[in-house]
Parts: C-alpha cells; sequence; structure tokens
C-alpha cells in the first residue's frame, strides 16, 4: 500500500513533464556542492521552525478566543481578514527590501544594503500610519461591511483597533525581519519569534481570561497581547540590526531621507509583490464563498483540509526563504550559475520534505480528518480534499520554491502574473466552472484546485528555464 502511495506521488509528478523533467533532469549550471546544500538546509531550518512556531501560535489563540464563543471568533476572524488585506503593502515592501538587500550583500555593498533597510522602513512607518487611521476610526464600520452582525462588529471592531493602532510594530517585524533573510541570517527572527509567542501565549491567557489579578478584558485581551508581544519583537529586530549587528549593522545617522532611486527600486520589485498578496488574499476569500454555496459540511470539509494542510507546505515556504536569499546574493555577487544551483538545491530539498508529506496525507487522510470531526459526510469529503493535497505537495513544492527564487533575483512582475491566472483562471475560475455549472459538487472544486497549482508549477518552471530572471536590472 505505502509503494502504490508512492508511486502515486512520482507518477504525479512526471504528469507534467517540465516539471518532472526539473525536478530529476542534471541542471545546465554547475551541480550543487555539498557545501551549498548545508547552505541551503542552514537557511531553511530556521525558517521552517519560524512559521512552524507562527502557525501553532495561531491555533492556541484561536483556542483561547473560542472560549468567549461563537461572536468572538467570527469578530477576530473577519478582523484578521481586513488585517491581511490591509497589511499586503508591508508583505511588497518586505519583498523587495530582502531582494535589494540580498543582491548588495552579494555585491558586498553593505551600506547599501543599509541604506535600503533604512529607507524601506521609513516608507514602512508612513504605510503604517495610514493602516492605524483606518483602523483605529472605521473599525467596526468595516467589519459590519463584510456582513457582520452587530454583536460580531462589536467584537471585531474592538480587536481590530488594537491590532491596527499597532500595524507601526506588526511593519517592523516584516521589514526588519526581512532584512535579516536577506543578509542570510535566518535563525535571528526564529529566536525572536519562538521568545515572542511564549510572551504573547503567557499574556493572552492573563488579558483574555483575567487571570493573577488583570481584569478579563476578552477579544481586547487577545490583541493586547500580540501588540505588546510585537511591540518586544520589534525592539529587539532593531537592537540587532542597530546596535549588535549581524551581517549588518545599520548605522543611527544618515541615510534616513528618502532617494528617489531607492524607492523606485524598492517600488518595483514590491509593488507587483504587494498586488500578489492582494490577488492571493481575495482569491483565497472567493474560494471559501464558493465553497459556502455548495453546503455546510462541503464548507467545513475544506476548512478541515486546509486547516490540516497549513503544516504540510512549512518546508516548501523555509526553502522559499532559502532560495530567495541565496539567488539574490548570488547574483550580486555576478555568480548567475551559483544562483540556478541554489534555486536548484533548495527545491530538490522541498521536494523531498512535500513527497513525503504527500504519502502521509494519502495514507492517512480519513484518520487526520478524524481528528476534527466525527461526521460521516464531513469524514467523506475533508478525505477527498485530503487526497487532492496529498497529491499537489510536489506541485505546490515547485510553485512556491522556484517564486521565491524568482522573487529573489527580483522579478515578481512574473510571479504576480502565474498567481493571477493560476489562482483566478484555475482555482476559481475552473473550479467555479466544474463544480457549480456543471454539478461536480466539491470534488469539481477541487479539480480548479489542482488545476492552480499544476498551472503555476508549469508557468514558474517555464520562467525559470528561460533564464531572463539572472539578467533582470533591479
Amino acid at each position: 500500500m505505502r509503494f502504490k502511495a508512492m508511486a502515486k506521488v512520482a507518477s504525479f509528478v512526471e504528469a507534467v513533464p517540465l516539471v518532472g523533467r526539473l525536478a530529476t533532469a542534471r541542471p545546465q549550471a554547475p551541480a550543487a556542492d555539498a557545501s551549498l546544500n548545508r547552505q541551503v538546509l542552514n537557511l531553511a531550518w530556521p525558517s521552517l521552525v519560524e512559521n512552524l512556531l507562527q502557525t501553532m501560535l495561531g491555533v492556541v489563540d484561536l483556542l483561547m478566543v473560542g472560549r468567549l464563543g461563537a461572536d468572538a471568533i467570527a469578530g477576530v476572524g473577519l478582523a484578521n481578514q481586513v488585517m491581511n488585506l490591509l497589511v499586503v503593502t508591508f508583505a511588497g515592501l518586505a519583498v523587495g527590501n530582502t531582494a535589494l538587500v540580498a543582491r548588495s550583500v552579494g555585491a558586498g555593498q553593505k551600506a547599501e544594503a543599509e541604506r535600503i533597510a533604512k529607507q524601506s522602513l521609513v516608507m514602512g512607518a508612513m504605510l503604517a500610519a495610514v493602516v492605524g487611521i483606518i483602523g483605529f476610526f472605521f473599525n467596526r464600520q468595516i467589519i459590519a461591511l463584510l456582513g457582520g452582525t452587530p454583536s460580531v462588529s462589536e467584537q471585531g471592531g474592538r480587536f481590530l483597533q488594537i491590532i491596527a493602532t499597532g500595524s507601526i510594530v506588526m511593519m517592523v517585524m516584516l521589514i526588519g525581519g526581512g532584512t535579516l533573510r536577506g543578509s542570510g541570517d535566518t535563525r535571528t527572527p526564529m529566536l525572536i519569534t519562538g521568545f515572542i509567542n511564549l510572551i504573547n501565549i503567557g499574556l493572552a491567557y492573563t488579558l483574555i481570561f483575567g487571570n493573577f489579578g488583570f481584569p478579563a478584558l476578552g477579544v481586547a485581551g487577545s490583541a493586547l497581547a500580540t501588540t505588546i508581544a510585537r511591540t518586544v519583537g520589534s525592539g529587539l529586530i532593531l537592537w540587532v540590526l542597530f546596535r549588535r549587528g549581524s551581517v549588518l549593522k545599520l548605522p543611527w545617522r544618515g541615510g534616513w531621507r528618502p532617494r528617489g532611486d531607492v524607492v523606485r527600486r524598492l517600488l518595483n520589485v514590491g509593488g507587483p509583490a504587494a498586488v500578489e498578496q492582494v490577488v492571493f488574499g481575495l482569491g483565497f476569500i472567493t474560494f471559501s464563498v464558493i465553497a459556502i454555496s455548495l453546503g455546510t459540511a462541503e464548507l467545513a470539509a475544506q476548512q478541515i483540509a486546509f486547516n490540516a494542510a497549513s503544516i504540510s507546505i512549512l518546508p516548501a515556504f523555509a526553502f522559499s526563504v532559502a532560495a530567495t536569499t541565496l539567488v539574490g546574493q548570488s547574483l550580486g555577487a555576478q555568480k548567475p550559475q551559483r544562483a540556478e544551483a541554489s534555486a536548484l538545491s533548495a527545491l530538490r530539498s522541498a521536494l523531498i520534505w512535500m513527497c513525503v508529506m504527500g504519502v502521509g496525507f494519502l495514507l492517512f487522510r480519513r484518520q487526520l480528518v478524524g481528528l476534527y470531526t466525527s461526521d460521516p459526510d464531513v469524514l467523506r469529503l475533508g478525505a477527498m480534499c485530503m487526497a487532492f493535497i496529498g497529491l499537489g505537495q510536489p506541485f505546490q513544492a515547485v510553485s512556491i520554491v522556484l517564486g521565491g527564487a524568482l522573487r529573489g533575483a527580483g522579478d515578481t512582475r512574473s510571479t504576480m502574473v502565474i498567481t493571477l491566472v493560476g489562482l483566478w483562471g484555475m482555482r476559481l475560475g475552473l473550479g467555479y466552472l466544474l463544480g457549480i455549472v456543471l454539478g461536480g459538487g466539491l470534488f469539481g472544486v477541487w479539480l480548479g484546485w489542482a488545476a492552480d497549482f499544476i498551472c503555476r508549477a508549469t508557468l514558474v518552471t517555464l520562467r525559470y528555464r528561460s533564464g531572463r530572471w539572472k539578467y533582470l536590472r533591479v
């Protein structure tokens, strides 16, 4: 049985010749040596641990808020969706900052890398001010526009007001952490994330429920705990960047005034990345809306599958961080062949991890869904979704890791277009056609999900093999 499942995964990789050839054939660049493989792993494992810590924190936080009732869960959920859309500019700016810092470090231009990091922080502070003003004054109205009842809008608005007002510290965490990763330091963000997660959990337990003599603040306590923890984390990141130093040590004086050429470079790389995040966020919400139209069991099955699968893709994101950093540094050092070898090394490692995860999802799909529910309809539909996720792991590895490599090269326009075509053309367009219009139900909707990752893996492979990304000026 195990060998049959592994054979299914292997045949799934080979289903798209370009993807299979990329994963198995020798690259045109020199084969990655042992030192490069070690470098990839040294960059990837701290990112994996950091992402895992963030995921587990979200689970623990939701368990605490869940004890406050359905309105609190719904309000916090809607508030988080709003924040995800509001902070896409931070995420795009962080991508541009990481790519440019990595390239400058690779070129041996540390002063330029420091200047880029400082100007990214200035731009981020201006964006954070806008997000803070919107969230502080219009929080309840925004939640109500999304369909929240008066009670949900009250709970979600209170949470959103605090989180949005503290968006400045979220910005520092994103951009400061991206600066460290771009310089090749992924361990420090991991350690800081682990430390502030402990603070967050302790404060959430204290402030949500009113323990140790503190007042019970409910959802406001959860938001305060998160904001305080992020404040500590942002302070630590700034201390590392400006005082302790790792690869970079930013000077306090000079370099704060925005420079037109640096701003343009950040916008050229970060702008498309921000648009990509908006496209992805709206697409994810729309995919859930399609499932809602099919029924409660279908929506529950899909949410369970996504929740369980959120851990399975963490290795791909970790190796994507390694690819982003090493590709950017290699291109900055005028070593395009090493950039290509770095991307392939990260991809191969991710494929091994993801194929193992895929086999696990295929073999234990019913048991995994059974951890969440005993409803027979949800079990049946959830197991089907898990099978799709298991078979799709190799394609997810290719699209995520090579996408990270292209972003490291500054080729964010290509990844934006690829995400738009795959997500909206295949997952949503084809999924809606097969699942709703043609009556295929959740199976048809998830055929669209599979087509999305097959499409994205194929397109990102074509872009990678073209080699044009190695010669972009950023």
